[in-house]
């Protein structure tokens, strides 16, 4: 088999601050990336991992405030972090895995408020899609060839009980839909759907086991844990890779065998 190799080399990774956005960053730059670039709303804590992996050899991390929700600054967002690179680095990789979680349980979805409904949908959905389109926009007028990849979630195929459910299933069919026809321009749109993932936004998961950290089993899967970061930070740089050109417009569930999800 050919050798796995990243199609892009200047990647911007949103939210890159923290969790699986983080380890995103880790892998891609293990793969070879010439610069990453991460964003997100917390200046402070990018700085803060931009210095961790200067510590670590790594000084073609950069950082950029980016908030996913105001959509009409988005454009001028991806201006500044081309600006970033320089004129000798072309900006052609994007990652979107920001994200905002809600506890959709015992009718709490159902009974949301306004002001909860929006903060999950501008977050989950209406940011990514605006920013995948403007990313993809950019890419063809500067006859660039790229790739992205969004972290959509396993609870795209559960019953929609929550705003969350709803972002990722929508996120997954944007994805599916718009992978197909982009990738005319030479743009790779591909998704991946994590299981459950312990990280900041998912701390009551702290006492199960993702195979590595003791704790109890996670009996919702096969493999009875949870999924690691790295574990689809692998994921994500194969989609980033030579080899994912032929799968553009697919979505890849990656939650250890999940028992309780559902076709769609």
């Amino acid at each position: 088999m050919e050798n796995i190799k990243l199609r892009p080399s200047n990647i911007l990774v949103i939210g890159g601050g923290s969790g699986l956005g983080k380890a995103i960053t880790q892998k891609l730059l293990d793969n070879g990336a010439s610069n990453i670039i991460i964003a997100s709303r917390n200046i402070e804590k990018l700085n803060k991992v931009k210095d961790e992996f200067k510590k670590k050899d790594y000084q073609n991390v950069y950082t950029l405030y980016l908030d996913i929700t105001k959509t009409q600054k988005l454009r001028n967002d991806i201006i500044n972090a081309q600006n970033l690179l320089g004129s000798k680095n072309v900006l052609d990789g994007l990652v979107i895995s920001s994200g905002v979680n809600f506890d959709g349980s015992n009718w709490k979805g159902f009974n949301i408020s306004d002001e909860d409904w929006d903060r999950v949908m501008n977050t989950n959905l209406k940011g990514p899609f605006f920013l995948l389109r403007e990313f993809s926009n950019f890419l063809y007028e500067n006859k660039i060839k790229g790739n992205i990849c969004v972290l959509s979630s396993i609870s795209a195929h559960r019953d929609l009980l929550c705003p969350y459910q709803i972002s990722k299933l929508s996120l997954s069919r944007i994805v599916k839909t718009y992978g197909k026809y982009l990738c005319e321009r030479g743009v790779v749109l591909n998704c991946v759907e994590p299981g459950p993932i312990y990280t900041d936004m998912m701390k009551h998961l702290v006492k199960y086991t993702d195979g590595i950290r003791p704790g109890e089993p996670w009996n919702d899967s096969s493999i009875r844990r949870l999924v690691r970061p790295d574990e689809v930070a692998d994921i994500v740089c194969f989609l980033m890779s030579n080899l994912g050109e032929v799968m553009s417009g697919s979505c890849i569930i990656a939650a250890g065998g999940a028992k309780s999800i559902f076709s769609c």
